[in-house]
């Protein structure tokens, strides 16, 4: 029998309902089949309330074949197959059927509330305009009248079916039960929107504010339509108003804070979030995910981060020992690059959760971005000592750090055995310095051992090549190629080292122009290209894409190191453009003020060969 697993959502009690069901009058000649069936029935319904419904499904089965119009055990068959996934049953035609079977049992019982539904939210799964649904959600409603899940659902089939208005009726009868709502008031003003109706939907809103003038929230709403109108006079007048009437409602000033920042006002906007930090309507989450929205503006916007260090110490003032809030801290240090406070704040954090891998992997990384590998290192191993190896070995990315580190430091034959142990976990029996070409290796590996390999050759490459160990770094290079042959990262390093080292100069523009190819607006690849390209002697091509390269990078507001410089002071020059050459070594020589080759270059207005 083809296996497959079930998805019963809470299907199991509906399955395991009173075994009192209502008799059938059963002709005398089925009577014999029938009393067989209802066995098999009484049998499933059995396994189903011990959890066993592979072979309840196989009990419903039986009686159905022996009797299709025991429409018990066909509403049973019916809808655990409409669950079951297999190719089989998930087909259109085999949905239907089982659909047909649920909907015997339906429209002989109609007043069964639970199968009905059921069968509506079945159905409404194979019909996307929901007709069949809303014929049983009308009949369910007709017996049961203002039942609030009848109601919704009726108000969720005729919104899929574009009947806006029975929607709202639906909504209204929802109400007229239980009373005006904000939620059920959104959903009316939100079908009116789809209509086009904003003036019944200000009057579903005014109406909401009216039902009790008291509620903030309700002009807030009525705000947000209003805002979503683009009458920003009448948003800003109920924002005001839900805020006068609750001064302290977080709510109501958050509503202007975002107001004000749609309209630029800055100094509005930090106003209303400092104001919604120190109220006490949001919890210590709220107010992170407030504050860390808002310092992400700031970096994305480019901004002076002063103005969020004012609110940052508003909720740090609050919550000074919170690991949550420290993590934050940490993280809003490290992205204006102060790395040692970050290193600080997040070993606060370590101290009140020692057991928390996130918190030494950024301590790890905050180390490193500072220049301090070794207390990087450090850092990997007290992780070690307090998470325990048992859950260290799941922490690959703290492996790659710590490998990242070790080359930072120095210590290159640790990093590289890290490396190898981390190759070795994957894959036992790869080589670690000789080239692979047995294509069988691949034959066990999953994508995700394939990156993982290309990328851990690939650092390999980069450990060796600090180390001037040529050979090593190009064999390590074709191995990661080998496991993922059109990583663009990888063919633009192994070009940009063939090209620095003396390499091969035709492979060498092979990869790199398919690095290009993969990512044509790449600054790092565009000034690879531009080197291969410049080391061939096709100088004008080479200063046409190192245009390019400075140019994008410029664009997107990325800081240039001073080899983009550097490379197209000697590219200019060889285009017979010296005084342009030497403006730009000038400015690499002031990004990089030690570099003895740009300082000659400088110095004395010329190229020079390395």
């Amino acid at each position: 029998m083809k296996k497959f697993s079930l998805i019963i959502s809470g299907l199991s009690v509906f399955l395991c309902m009173s075994l009192s069901v209502v008799a059938l009058a059963v002709n005398p000649d089925s009577d014999a089949n029938r009393k067989k069936a209802r066995y098999y029935y009484l049998e499933g319904v059995r396994k189903a309330a011990e959890g066993r419904n592979s072979e309840a499904v196989e009990y419903y089965k039986k009686a159905y074949l022996i009797d299709s119009t025991y429409s018990e055990a066909a509403n049973s068959y019916g809808t655990l197959r409409f669950w079951t996934y297999t190719d089989t049953l998930q087909s259109e035609p085999e949905r239907r059927k089982s659909l047909a079977m649920m909907r015997s049992f339906v429209d002989a019982y109609p007043a069964d509330l639970t199968e009905s539904l059921i069968y509506g939210y079945a159905s409404e799964s194979v019909d996307t305009l929901s007709r069949e649904g809303i014929r049983v959600y009308e009949r369910l409603d007709s017996l049961y009248p203002a039942d609030a899940r009848i109601l919704l659902k009726l108000a969720e089939s005729y919104d899929r079916l574009g009947r806006f208005d029975d929607a709202i009726g639906a909504f209204d009868k929802l109400e007229g039960k239980n009373g005006k709502t904000a939620q059920i008031s959104l959903s009316k003003i939100s079908l009116m929107l789809q209509k086009g109706d904003t003036l019944r939907a200000v009057d579903e809103a005014t109406a909401l504010v009216e039902s009790n003038p008291r509620e903030p929230s309700f002009r807030i709403l009525k705000g947000n339509l209003y805002e979503v109108m683009g009458e920003n006079d009448s948003t800003l007048a109920y924002y005001r108003q839900a805020e006068a009437l609750s001064p302290q409602n977080g709510s109501a000033k958050l509503a202007l804070a975002n107001y004000f920042k749609e309209r630029g006002d800055s100094v509005a906007y930090d106003n209303k979030v400092y104001e919604a930090l120190l109220t006490e309507d949001f919890e210590m989450e709220d107010k992170l995910s407030i504050l860390g929205e808002y310092l992400q503006t700031l970096f994305r916007e480019k901004n002076n981060t002063q103005r969020g260090d004012h609110l940052f110490n508003v909720l740090m003032d609050q919550y000074p020992h919170e690991p949550a809030m420290l993590e934050l801290a940490a993280r809003y240090s490290a992205a204006k690059e102060e790395y040692d406070a970050a290193s600080q704040y997040v070993g606060y954090a370590i101290d009140q959760d020692p057991g928390n891998p996130g918190y030494w992997e950024m301590l790890m990384r905050f180390k490193y971005l500072d220049d301090k590998p070794k207390e990087a290192m450090a850092a990997f191993k007290k992780a070690e000592e307090s998470i325990g190896e048992e859950v260290m070995d799941h922490a690959d990315s703290m492996r790659l750090l710590y490998a990242a580190a070790a080359t930072a430091a120095g210590e290159y034959e640790t990093a590289l055995a890290t490396y190898g142990d981390m190759i070795h976990k994957i894959a036992p029996d790869l080589p670690l310095t000789d080239s692979i070409s047995d294509r069988s290796a691949l034959a066990s590996l999953t994508y995700d051992n394939l990156v993982a390999l290309n990328s851990l050759y690939q650092m390999m490459g980069d450990t060796y090549y600090q180390q001037k160990l040529t050979d090593l770094t190009f064999r390590a290079y074709d191995n990661a190629i080998f496991f993922i042959p059109d990583n663009p990262l990888t063919l633009n390093n192994y070009a940009y080292f063939l090209t620095e080292t003396g390499g091969d100069l035709d492979k060498a523009l092979e990869y790199s122009t398919k690095a290009i190819q993969a990512d044509g607006e790449n600054p790092t690849f565009l000034d690879t290209y531009a080197w291969v390209l410049f080391k061939r002697k096709d100088f004008k091509q080479a200063l046409e894409y190192q245009r390019k390269a400075i140019g994008i990078a410029e664009k997107e507001g990325d800081s240039l190191s001073a080899e983009y410089y550097h490379h197209l002071g000697d590219i200019l020059f060889m285009n017979h453009q010296p005084d342009e050459a030497l403006e730009n070594w000038e400015k690499a020589l002031k990004l990089e003020p030690e570099n003895a080759l740009l300082k000659k270059k400088v110095s004395h207005k010329t190229f020079f060969f390395e």
